[in-house]
């Protein structure tokens, strides 16, 4: 996996407004976890509806940090709940849920910086 932050961007973004990014950073932190815990049951019920909303959500909050790797792989989760097709959504979670959890880290670790 190999998760991308371009900071510059983010910067460019929130017009340099330190205060909202690492505002911004911490909510997606918290929603992130409770999207994802719903996302996962979606998954388990294999409740397409779920999943296409849940992943549409999760979706819009990491394309705002990261709008490669972690937003497709989102993606991918989202058309498989739209097209009710199922097939291989236990692996799109798993590989969505790293990649997530990769974000995390990275953002964490800047917005740690941050507070030195």
């Amino acid at each position: 996996m190999s998760v991308t932050v371009d900071r510059e961007s983010i910067c460019e973004n929130f017009m340099d407004d330190e205060e909202l990014i690492f505002e911004s950073i911490d909510l997606f932190m918290e929603s992130s976890s409770t999207r994802l815990e719903a996302l996962k049951e979606a998954v388990k019920e294999k409740n397409a509806e779920k999943i296409m909303a849940e992943a549409h959500a999760l979706k819009g909050v990491v394309g705002i940090f990261s709008p490669g790797d972690v937003f497709e792989s989102a993606k991918v989760l989202e058309f498989m709940g739209r097209n009710k097709s199922l097939e291989g959504v236990d692996e799109a979670l798993v590989d969505f849920e790293g990649k997530l959890t990769e974000l995390r880290t990275i953002l964490q670790q800047w917005r740690n910086e941050v507070a030195e």
